[in-house]
């Protein structure tokens, strides 16, 4: 469609990124992949340049046409481009349209946090992967910093391995990606997988740490092989 060449134009003017690690996709199955956010570079980054079909976890704001251009207005065009209003609103109008229609386009699932309609985010998460389709959660808690790239994961993403292992009896695999937004770069990890045996509750608390240190030390990596490029270069 051609809200996807949209998107597409909009990643490779304003978010190019390199990916690495390709390999570490498992096929065959559905995979949670997991993300840290960097602005509006890793949703946009990730979703354009892995090589297979997401379905990633959206604010709901950002799927709806009365409430897109409020939420384009503050986190992108003034909090990350600098604009200001009247300016950033007219272009919040324009691009809200745009990005309600790439959200349906590329089947985004709304998030709708602190709210009873957040089970309608699971149900949906749920369905698609029990029809062998990949979620993606950009899963950080931006008020809880654990270095200057990567916050504290949330959890509650989490409890789909749970609800997917009752359902099918199978263990999904959760994919670590870092987004590093200083070298354009993009480095996938390798699958970590739910242990079904273990209490969901100290379950819950490992995938958390693997998942949140994975990520750290994938996204340092980036920087260490950029570093040692350019001196090469230099």
């Amino acid at each position: 469609m051609h809200t996807r060449f949209v998107y597409r134009a909009i990643k490779n003017l304003f978010f190019p990124a390199r990916v690495y690690g390709r390999r570490n996709i498992a096929p065959g199955e559905p995979l949670i992949m997991v993300a840290n956010h960097m602005g509006s570079f890793g949703p946009v980054s990730v979703i354009v340049s892995l090589p297979v079909k997401m379905h990633p976890w959206v604010a709901h704001e950002v799927t709806d046409l009365e409430t897109v251009a409020d939420r384009i207005q503050k986190e992108f065009l003034e909090q990350e481009l600098h604009l200001k209003p009247p300016l950033s609103r007219h272009i919040a109008r324009v691009v809200g349209r745009i990005c309600v229609a790439i959200m349906k386009d590329i089947g985004a699932i709304p998030v709708y946090q602190r709210s009873k309609r957040i089970k309608s985010t699971v149900q949906e998460s749920l369905s698609l992967l029990e029809e062998g389709k990949n979620i993606l959660v950009f899963a950080e808690n931006s008020e809880k910093p654990i270095t200057e790239a990567v916050c504290e994961f949330c959890t509650g993403f989490l409890h789909l391995a749970k609800l997917y292992y009752e359902k099918t009896k199978k263990a999904i695999q959760f994919l670590p990606i870092a987004v590093n937004r200083k070298v354009g770069g993009i480095l996938i990890g390798k699958p970590i997988r739910f242990d079904a045996g273990n209490p969901f509750p100290s379950e819950k608390e490992r995938l958390k740490k693997e998942l949140e240190n994975t990520v750290i030390t994938l996204y340092r990596e980036l920087e260490n092989d950029f570093e040692h490029r350019r001196k090469r270069t230099a």
